[in-house]
């Protein structure tokens, strides 16, 4: 089973959730990965990580693989965004609230990207240091590109 992650996502959660899921009990998944019952524990209550030698175990005792696509997906969303935007005659996201357009999608994952100022986003860009891709400022700009090519009548399906 694949992953995608997108934004926020507990992977404790996933492992306890998969782990259920397949009928396994703690103490197994202990044994088939050789980590101690009380480290699986602490894990999936998210009470501590996990090194990723024991979660890579972990992750193939479950099935599980994990694929950060976090750009493809939020590619996917923004232009999602630019059709609804062109479909309810909206011109210019800067007059639609994150709130209000994440209801118009439909998409609450909308809601998880950080605003941050004008001046801190352009310090972002030039420092390579944090991802500024992960932010409000720049899914705006993105989804205002799809938006335009969709007004030209380029926008991908």
């Amino acid at each position: 089973m694949k992953i995608i992650l997108y934004f926020t996502v507990k992977i404790s959660e996933i492992v306890a959730s998969q782990r259920r899921r397949l009928g396994l009990k703690q103490y197994e998944l202990a044994e088939k990965t050789g980590i101690a019952p009380s480290q699986i524990s602490i894990f999936e209550r998210g009470s501590a990580g996990m090194v990723s030698t024991n979660l890579e175990k972990v992750l193939e005792a479950l099935d599980l693989s994990i694929v950060n696509d976090r750009r493809n997906v939020q590619r996917k969303l923004a232009r999602t965004c630019a059709k609804v935007m062109l479909e309810q005659k909206i011109k210019d996201l800067r007059f639609v609230s994150r709130e209000e357009l994440a209801e118009r999608v439909g998409n609450d994952e909308i809601l998880l990207l950080p605003v941050v100022s004008e001046e801190l986003y352009r310090r972002y860009c030039r420092s390579q240091l944090v991802d500024e891709t992960n932010t409000w400022n720049y899914f705006v700009t993105l989804v205002q590109d799809y938006f335009l090519d969709a007004q030209d009548g380029v926008l991908p399906a």
